[in-house]
C-alpha cells in the first residue's frame, strides 16, 4: 500500500532541525530533506505534506531580552521596527525555501507557516505571494508555540484568508512543549473559527491529544473538521484497537495519516497504521485517499 504522510516537518539544515527538537535528535533524525528523500525513495510513503513551523514569538522575546535596560522610547521603537522586519524576513525565507524544495521534488507538498503575531497586512501579502508563485494549497499554524489560542484575532484573520482562497489550515492540536495540559489548542478553542467560517477546511492535528473525546464531540458538530494521528502513534499509550475505534468514531473520511517527522519515524508509524482494526476502505481513506481529496493532490 502507498501512503501519504500528511504531517511531516523538514528543516533547512541539521542544526535547525535539532533546535526544533530541543537540541538533540529524539528518534535518530535531524529533520533534513536529505533524510526525507530516502524515505520517499523506499516507496511505502510516496508523498509528504511538509509543514513549516517557525517560533516567531519566542524568537522575538529572546531578542528583546538582549536589549539594554536604559533604552529611550525612540530607541525602543527603532529596535522594534528592525526586529519585526527581521521576523518577517525569517518567515518569508523559510516559506520560500520550503516551496522551492517542493517544486524541485513533486513528492513534497508545502504547507507554509502563517503567524498571528506578525503584521496582518504582511501576512496576507505573504500568503498571496505563495499562492501566485507556487500555487500553495495549505497553511500551517501553531498557536501554542506563541502562547496563544486560535481565537486570537491574528489567527482569525488567517482563517479568513484561507476561507477566501479555499486553502486548508493545519493547526497544532493538544499538548505542546511546556503546555502539558494542551490549554492553548484544546478542541473548544477552534469553535469560534468553525462557526465564523463554515466552509473552512481545518485540520486539528494529533487528535488534539489528550483531549480526544472533546475533539470527537466537536467533529460530530462540524463536518469540515479533520484531524491526523501524527506524533501520538509513537508518543502516546493508545493501543492499535483504540486507534481504530477512534478513527471509526471520528469518521474515517476525515482522519489523515501523519508521522510528525522528525519527532517520529514515518515508516514505523506507517507500518503500525496497517495493524489497526480498519476495513480496507477505511484504511485506504486514512492512508492516502483523504489526503488526495483534501489537499487536491494529483
Amino acid at each position: 500500500m502507498h501512503i501519504i504522510d500528511s504531517h511531516f516537518h523538514i528543516y533547512k539544515n541539521a542544526q535547525a532541525g535539532l533546535m526544533a527538537q530541543g537540541g538533540e535528535s529524539l528518534t535518530g533524525f535531524n529533520g533534513t530533506i536529505e533524510e526525507a528523500l530516502p524515505i520517499l525513495n523506499r516507496g511505502l510513503i510516496t508523498k509528504i505534506i511538509a509543514l513549516a513551523v517557525i517560533p516567531i514569538e519566542p524568537m522575538r522575546q529572546a531578542a528583546m531580552k538582549k536589549w539594554p535596560a536604559d533604552l529611550s522610547s525612540v530607541q525602543k521603537q527603532e529596535l522594534s521596527a528592525e526586529l519585526e522586519a527581521k521576523m518577517q524576513t525569517r518567515l518569508s525565507s523559510y516559506n520560500d525555501w520550503l516551496c522551492r524544495a517542493a517544486k524541485e521534488d513533486g513528492r513534497i507538498e508545502p504547507a507554509i507557516m502563517a503567524d498571528a503575531t506578525v503584521d496582518s497586512d504582511y501576512m496576507a501579502a505573504e500568503i498571496q505571494s505563495k499562492i501566485d508563485d507556487y500555487q500553495i494549497k495549505t497553511l500551517k499554524i501553531h498557536p501554542a508555540v506563541n502562547n496563544l489560542t486560535p481565537e486570537h484575532e491574528g489567527y482569525l484573520r488567517i482563517f479568513e484568508l484561507a476561507h477566501q482562497n479555499n486553502l486548508v489550515v493545519i493547526s497544532h492540536g493538544g499538548i505542546s512543549g511546556d503546555d502539558l495540559e494542551g490549554k492553548y489548542c484544546s478542541p473548544e478553542k477552534f469553535r469560534k473559527a468553525l462557526d465564523t467560517f463554515p466552509n473552512l477546511k481545518l485540520v486539528v492535528a494529533h487528535l488534539a491529544y489528550p483531549h480526544i473525546n472533546d475533539l470527537l464531540e466537536l467533529a460530530s458538530q462540524y463536518k469540515n473538521l479533520y484531524t491526523d494521528i501524527s506524533f501520538i502513534l509513537k508518543n502516546s499509550p493508545i493501543s492499535d484497537k483504540e486507534f481504530g475505534d477512534i478513527i471509526k468514531n471520528f469518521g474515517p473520511d476525515r482522519v489523515l495519516f501523519g508521522s510528525d517527522f522528525p519527532w517520529s519515524d514515518p515508516e514505523k508509524d506507517a507500518q503500525r497504521l496497517l495493524q489497526f482494526n480498519l476495513d480496507k476502505s477505511a484504511l485506504e481513506m486514512v492512508a492516502r485517499e483523504n489526503a488526495i481529496n483534501l489537499f487536491q493532490l494529483t
